[in-house]
């Protein structure tokens, strides 16, 4: 097996007429004899839905000259790009960051680990799943979000085997409302690297240094359990972004989200 071409529709989109394409190479063959293969493959699988889909959506990275060219000699354009970055944990300087907690704490906003929070509020799993739902609907995609039940949260949230409840900070109001979150993933079984997940703080808190302290809290988490680096991406026009790079993250290859319209 030296390729894998994947099709498929996000549950957590609503996009009922978008499917996405994905394709993974082994490094030691050419993506320009193995793209083509596999995306006539993907195009049988999608004719069989006779015109169902309006639209193909695939991400690549922007310095993949083969995937990038190919995308574009087959009728895909840019719609999105996500630069991503990295922070080396060991060089970060949180000293400098102290007055972040001591605004936080004239705010009157406090931050609970997943854990805490478990014990402190007994409707914890409606009131979290409520709170990313609030901060998800302001994350730029090419598709529109699906609000999810608790049930789904639950299952592509809190299931997956990557989470790290240590690591998944809330913040809350002085009236104990959710009103922020950021978190890491264990994606590295070594965890030397750590993946930065959803950061985020509802439109009523914003501008009081709410997402600084959150993102503080996840880089301390890291240093403390000898994480190498964190690793994330945002959307270029992104607030995140530029937190992100405040903090000390260095910028990297973006993510690119290709768009191909589909004949009706």
């Amino acid at each position: 097996m030296v390729a894998v071409g994947t099709c498929y529709e996000a549950y957590w989109q609503e996009s009922q007429f978008t499917a996405h394409v994905h394709f993974d190479t082994h490094p030691d063959h050419p993506q320009v004899r193995l793209l083509p293969v596999l995306f006539e493959g993907v195009q049988g699988v999608l004719a069989r839905y006779k015109g169902r889909f309006r639209r193909l959506v695939c991400r690549a990275k922007e310095d993949d000259r083969d995937r990038v060219g190919f995308l574009l000699r087959n009728g895909f354009r840019e719609a999105m790009r996500s630069p991503s970055s990295t922070l080396r944990v060991a060089a970060f300087e949180k000293s400098i960051w102290a007055e972040a907690y001591d605004r936080l704490a004239q705010e009157r906003i406090r931050l609970v680990t997943l854990s805490q929070l478990r014990v402190e509020e007994p409707d914890w799993k409606r009131e979290l799943c409520s709170l990313r739902w609030k901060i998800v609907q302001d994350v730029p995609s090419t598709e529109p979000f699906a609000k999810p039940t608790v049930a789904e949260f639950e299952e592509m949230v809190l299931g997956d085997p990557a989470l790290v409840e240590e690591a998944f900070f809330i913040a809350l109001g002085d009236d104990g409302a959710l009103v922020g979150m950021s978190n890491l993933w264990r994606n590295d079984p070594e965890g030397r690297r750590l993946d930065a997940g959803l950061t985020g703080v509802i439109r009523s808190h914003r501008r009081r240094g709410i997402a600084t302290a959150l993102k503080l809290r996840t880089i301390e988490f890291a240093q403390v359990n000898g994480a190498e680096t964190i690793e994330t991406s945002n959307e270029e026009d992104s607030p995140m972004l530029a937190l992100n790079f405040k903090l000390g993250f260095e910028s990297n290859p973006a993510w690119v989200d290709f768009v191909r319209e589909l004949q009706a």
